[in-house]
C-alpha cells in the first residue's frame, strides 16, 4: 500500500461503504429490543455527595486573605513550620484512616 499525503481518501473508504456498515449494525440490534441497561457505580453516588458538600462550603475566607496580604506587605508575616508540619501529619492520618 502506498502512503499518499494528498489528503484524499482511497475509494475503499468512501462514505457509502461506512453507511452500509452502520446500517448493517443497526439492523442487527434494533432499538426496540430492550437489551440496553444502565447501572450506576456506587462510587458515582459518593462522588456526587462529596461534590455537593464541597460546593456548599467554599472554604475561602476573604478576611483572612486580606490580613495575610497586609502582613506580607508590611513585612510582619511569619511562617510557623511546626504548625504546617502538624497540619500535614493530621491530613495524612485522616487520609490513611479512610
Amino acid at each position: 500500500m502506498k502512503v499518499d499525503n494528498s489528503g484524499k481518501l482511497p475509494a475503499s473508504y468512501s462514505a457509502q461503504n461506512k453507511t452500509v456498515q452502520r446500517d448493517a449494525a443497526a439492523s442487527a440490534n434494533p432499538a426496540g429490543a430492550g437489551s440496553d441497561s444502565v447501572t450506576i457505580n456506587p462510587l458515582a453516588s459518593r462522588l456526587s455527595a462529596v461534590e455537593s458538600k464541597v460546593g456548599s462550603d467554599s472554604g475561602f475566607d476573604a478576611g483572612k486573605v486580606d490580613a495575610i496580604k497586609s502582613a506580607i506587605a508590611a513585612g510582619t508575616f511569619s511562617v510557623n513550620p511546626e504548625k504546617i508540619a502538624d497540619g500535614l501529619i493530621a491530613s495524612t492520618k485522616e487520609l490513611l484512616a479512610r
